[in-house]
Parts: C-alpha cells; structure tokens; sequence
C-alpha cells in the first residue's frame, strides 16, 4: 500500500511523544503526493514547513480521519500548502482533513486547463469535508476544470475564503465564515481557451451554503468575462457589508435563498447580458436596501420574493427608480 512508509512515520511521531521532528512525516508526504494514488491519514498533526509544501500534478486522494483530528499545518509564510496543477488530466481528492496555513498564499491553489468541452471533465478537484484556514485566500482556483467543494469549511482567512477563476464549479453545503474580507469571491480567470474565450469564474450548481460573519460580503461577483451564475438555497448572514454583490456576469439565476442581518444591505445585482431571475428569497433585518437591480439588456424577473424588518426606507429598486415593497412584486 503506497501510504505505508508514512503511516509509519506518522505513528512514530505520535508514539515518541513529539520527541522526532515531524518534518520525516511532512516529507514523506511529498514522496507519497509525487507517486500519486490514494494516500491515508491517520490522526493528529502534520507540520509542513516552506521545503514541504506539496505539488499535485497526476491523479491522487489525500483522506484523512476525519476533518477535526487530521491536520495540515503549514507554518511557511508564503506559498501553497497544497498546489494542484491539471494541466495534465487527473483527478485529485482531498477528504476529511483541515489545512491551516499560517498567512501564507493559500492552503490550496488550483491551476490547469484551457480547453473547453469535454476536456474540463477530465480535469477534477474536490474538496469533501475538509477545513481550510489561515491563509491570505483560504482557496485560489482558477482554469477550466471541474471544481467541487462539498460539505466544508473556509474560514479565518486574511481575505477571502475562496477566491474562484474556475469555469462552472460545484459548492454544495458548505461553511464560508468569519474571513477578513468576503466569504467567496468570483472574479476573471487568466485562461483563454483554443477558440479565444475570456472566461470569469462562476457557479454552475451553488445551493445550501452559509455565507456568514464575514468582514466584507459575503458572496461577490467581480468579473468582466463569460459567467453564467445559479445559486439555489443560499444563506448569506451577518456580513459587514452588502450581502451578495454582483457585477459583470453574463446572466444570473438566485433562487429560493435567504439575505439577512448584512450591515450595508442585502443585495445589489448588476446587469446582466442574457437576463437575471431573482425569485422566492427572504430579505430580512438588513441594515441598508433589501435588494437594488439594474438590468437594461435582458429579461429580469422579480418575483415572489418576501422582506421584513426593514431598516432603510427603500426595500427594492430597480434602474435606480422608485422604490417598491418586495412583498407586493
């Protein structure tokens, strides 16, 4: 089994009461991540430090114990704890596990991917309950590839929970809390594909995440390129500044969510392109106007949506008109 010889390692850190260094297991990680394949962690902590960052570039899983008991803790200042590069296709994992980068660049950075199609599936991270903290921007992606993040953690961050370039990705369930800046932020991807296309990051599938208690917004779109965003079921709470903003995208779908307790205001959309849905949220205690929507090209709906508590005398605006009650559109 290729993890063995750092199974080892690892118990023998633990068994000898931290007397050996945990840099033998921290390297032998690295041996493990260049061979690839499927690579378990038991419990307990694995420091990493600016020689142990680990570089993905072939198909490989990282599974921890368990997402509170098997630590990543990388103490360099700079740099990825984990670097993933899918310009050569591969699938790559990791589960069950927490990253904590002490104010380096990130504790994952994604890369890899300029082709369109059925390229992007072949080029795959996904993140399954794993913590991600500390770090300037807890996640960078950016590519056109397939990124899942699913039932995890990205909080405490410098800046950004996660900062996304990658084309049409997938985040289900997950926590971005408490960072210094915006919970997730999408902006323009560096990559142009084969045919020529700028592309910007977006959600392809978002629903059930909390955007919570973060210093900025909580869920930002600051693009310029192709974005065609869907958020279903969102929750986005408590934020220092406007809740949800959103600029540049082509069209934009935001469903059946909840905006609440955003000391700036709820949300504000930008225009859109193609057209934007705005449907059967709840706009609650927001400190500013509930939602304000400028849309000159494409279709816009605003409907069914509900507002209480209101703290400002403009629930809902739109092209910068009069002001209506949410609940009455």
């Amino acid at each position: 089994m290729k993890p063995t010889i750092f199974v080892l390692f690892f118990f023998m850190v633990g068994c000898a009461g931290g007397h050996m260094p945990l840099v033998h297991a921290a390297s032998s990680l690295q041996q493990q991540v260049a061979q690839g394949g499927t690579i378990n962690l038991p419990a307990g902590t694995i420091t990493i430090d600016c020689a142990g960052q680990l570089a993905i570039a072939k198909s490989t899983a990282i599974i921890g114990a368990g997402r509170d008991v098997t630590i990543l803790h990388d103490t360099c200042p700079t740099g990825d704890t984990v670097f993933v590069d899918l310009t050569t296709p591969a699938n790559v994992r990791l589960e069950e596990l927490s990253i904590v980068h002490d104010g380096g660049n990130s504790a994952v950075h994604l890369i890899g991917g300029n082709h369109g199609f059925v390229e992007i599936i072949h080029r795959i991270l996904r993140l399954f309950n794993v913590e991600l903290s500390g770090a300037t921007n807890c996640l960078v992606a950016d590519g056109l590839n397939q990124l899942f993040i699913e039932k995890s953690n990205l909080l405490h961050c410098a800046q950004d929970g996660a900062q996304i370039s990658s084309f049409g990705v997938t985040l289900h369930d997950n926590w971005f809390g408490e960072n210094g800046r915006n919970g997730v932020t999408f902006v323009d991807s560096a990559v142009i594909d084969e045919q020529g296309t700028h592309f910007a990051g977006f959600c392809a599938s978002c629903f059930g995440n909390e955007y919570w208690h973060n210093k900025g917004h909580g869920l930002v779109y600051q693009v310029t390129n192709v974005a065609d965003a869907r958020h279903v079921g969102e929750y986005i709470d408590s934020n220092g500044d406007v809740g949800m903003v959103v600029n540049g995208v082509r069209d934009f779908t935001f469903n059946n969510s909840w905006i609440g307790t955003n000391q700036g205001g709820g949300a504000i959309v930008g225009d859109t392109v193609v057209g934007t849905v705005i449907a059967g949220n709840t706009f609650t205690n927001n400190f500013g106007p509930n939602l304000k929507a400028t849309q000159s090209a494409g279709p816009l709906r605003v409907s069914g949506n509900s507002s209480s508590l209101l703290h400002d005398p403009c629930d809902g605006q739109i092209n910068g008109g009069p002001c209506f009650d949410l609940n009455t559109r």
